[in-house]
């Protein structure tokens, strides 16, 4: 203990672990209120266009869509459906010039955030294409719930049509997901997109303040009197895992919990009971709210940062110098989401899993798997869902790099 204390006040009183943390704090704080700044709401008053934004733009959207709130019920698709084709019958296209601002700030706005997942429940079976507003019947909206689970199996024979496992993986989640839907008014997905981003930073800063830990000693040639002293080697290592671990994952919760008040202060804590299938894609293939969303997404984060640092502690533990494992922990964390993003094949897949940052940063996050894609990985003979893997692997990791790392440095010390 009396190590642990000393490494940790040393670690903490250096500039560039104030300076990392200061920074973690000050994003979280920032995006979690920059998401408000981008709404906008538009109408037209004696004439002239008026356009609020931010947080006064945010509550009059949330009175306008209040009446919608709640569960998500027949009735209130079809009303949508009908004020939607009075629209395209009287102006030719429900968002074109010819529609008057009003008519969209108004009347279309209540149910704008629903109207599209009733186009996506009625796309066409062979193409994936969403049908047009016209295209759609009264007795669609009624019955809306039942098209939801006949889109999942069409969706998904087109985009695993080489994997009836993934298909019948998928058709049995689904039936886990039982109706009703509810919608609050507040969140939209891309704003809930900055939670992984703000999940990323915190992961790269966590790295930072790891990679000098060991390897910095090994510079200075402080480590020769300290491997040397009574409690040297393995005792020295602990002492040093265990305060990365711990100041890795205090600013983890600190940082988050700061996001996640802001952020729900701002657009409402009852926005996090709306549905995952009606803020994203009525096909997401897990029974769970925003809030709940949330909550997975976050622990998912915490296994990415706790198994990045862990990999860090390694790098640090087997570099030369600061510089090396700097260099070395920045292109780890960065190269999941590039490879991801421009090779797009199955090694990228692989690669993705297999390295713990691959739960974060761009296309490749945990948050799109989640949601957005239907991306099932083979192993072996079994097909595996790949959220499942991207918090099942790097946890396992965890006590493998761990080990490593004190196994390397005591190595060295010989």
């Amino acid at each position: 203990m009396k190590l642990f204390r000393v490494e940790l006040a040393r670690i903490l009183s250096t500039k560039s672990t104030l300076l990392f943390a200061a920074a973690a704090l000050l994003l979280s704080v920032f995006l979690a209120y920059i998401p408000v700044t981008y709404v906008h709401y538009t109408y037209e008053e004696n004439g002239q266009k008026i356009t609020l934004t931010g947080q006064a733009a945010l509550r009059r959207l949330k009175e306008l869509r209040g009446p919608v709130a709640g569960e998500l019920t027949a009735d209130k698709l079809m009303t949508g459906l009908s004020v939607y084709q009075n629209a395209l019958s009287r102006y030719g296209a429900v968002y074109g010039d010819d529609c008057p601002v009003n008519v969209r700030a108004y009347t279309l706005t209540p149910y704008s955030e629903l109207m599209p997942r009733l186009r996506e429940v009625t796309a066409d079976a062979d193409t994936g294409l969403s049908a047009d507003y016209a295209e759609i019947t009264a007795e669609d909206a009624g019955n809306f719930y039942a098209l939801c689970h006949s889109h999942l199996h069409d969706l998904m024979l087109l985009e695993q049509k080489d994997n009836p496992d993934a298909v019948r993986i998928a058709d049995d989640m689904y039936r886990r997901v039982q109706p009703p839907f509810y919608y609050y008014p507040g969140y939209t997905a891309d704003m809930v997109e900055y939670s992984n981003l703000i999940l990323f930073l915190i992961m790269l800063l966590c790295a930072l303040i790891t990679a000098p830990l060991f390897c910095c000693e090994y510079q200075t040639g402080a480590d020769d009197i300290l491997r040397s002293t009574r409690y040297g080697r393995r005792h020295l290592a602990v002492a040093k895992i265990l305060c990365a671990l711990c100041i890795s994952l205090s600013l983890f919760t600190v940082c988050m919990a700061i996001f996640s008040v802001v952020s729900n202060s701002i657009f409402g804590w009852e926005c996090l009971g709306t549905s995952l299938q009606l803020l994203f894609s009525v096909t997401c293939l897990l029974p769970l709210t925003v809030g709940q969303l949330l909550l997975l997404v976050t622990a998912a984060g915490l296994i990415a940062v706790t198994s990045t640092v862990c990999l860090t502690l390694l790098l640090s533990a087997s570099c030369k110098n600061t510089t090396m494992a700097v260099g070395i922990t920045v292109a780890l964390c960065l190269f999941p989401s590039l490879f991801y993003m421009t090779a797009g094949t199955d090694l990228a897949a692989y690669l993705r899993v297999l390295l713990p940052s691959g739960g974060l940063g761009g296309s490749n996050c945990f948050l799109y798997a989640l949601t957005y894609y239907f991306e099932f990985l083979r192993i072996g003979p079994c097909t595996v869902w790949t959220p499942w893997l991207l918090l099942a692997v790097p946890l396992a990791e965890i006590p493998i790099f761990l080990f490593l790392t004190v196994r390397t440095y005591c190595r060295r010390s010989l």
